[in-house]
């Protein structure tokens, strides 16, 4: 488990960003040279973004020659084998979390995977805990998939001035590990030498916190 993971963090999109963010993903999928991409698309289940409406991901993202896999489809996930894992964004945290967690194949999948893309809500459940969404009620901090141990991820950093929240999140889950990522900003790194060694994608910021 975990074996050579290597972890793309995006930090989200701003309104008007989407197409730009989208694309910078596209890049990575490319370069990587995978033959399947498994989406989790279970943060962003309603909207009324435009930008995020209908079949957005064949809308901003080709893969000629990719096969590409949706997890809504239970038949797509039997199809996997050692796919990159994509989770996209949304303000339904917690019906991601209960999707991944109910379906142990899925699970395993992500657990296993060489190659892991997560966007804004998608990243930051890839931690130890992560901060519900706006959809979810009260704000509070959930247990995440643990991929990367003992930290906490935030997106929409400086965009959304989560700065102290960060801290305050890490303080409150005795997590080590704080991650700041901007909109149209991706941190990438090999999980086992993470935070020690690690690469910034595109033209926002990242912070690492450390308590």
């Amino acid at each position: 488990m975990y074996k050579s993971m290597k972890v793309f963090l995006f930090g989200g999109a701003e309104p008007r960003q989407v197409a730009r963010e989208l694309k910078l993903i596209e890049k990575v999928i490319k370069r990587l040279g995978v033959k399947q991409v498994l989406h989790i698309p279970f943060a962003r289940t309603q909207t009324q973004e435009i930008e995020w409406s209908g079949d957005w991901f064949h809308r901003h993202i080709h893969l000629p020659g990719i096969n590409y896999l949706n997890a809504a489809n239970k038949s797509d996930i039997n199809k996997a084998r050692s796919p990159l894992v994509f989770i996209s964004g949304g303000s339904e945290h917690v019906n991601l979390i209960k999707k991944i967690k109910s379906n142990s194949r899925l699970l395993n999948l992500i657990k296993n995977a060489s190659y892991i893309i997560g966007e804004s809500a998608g990243a930051m459940v890839l931690g130890t805990y992560f901060r519900s969404g706006r959809r979810d009620g009260p704000r509070r901090l959930l247990r995440g998939l643990g991929i990367i141990k003992n930290t906490i991820i935030e997106p929409h950093y400086t965009e959304k001035k989560r700065q102290t929240m960060l801290v305050q999140e890490m303080k409150q889950a005795k997590a080590r590990y704080g991650i700041g990522i901007d909109s149209l900003t991706a941190i990438e790194f090999e999980l086992d030498k993470f935070p020690k060694e690690y690469k910034k994608i595109g033209s926002g910021s990242i912070e690492i916190k450390i308590i």
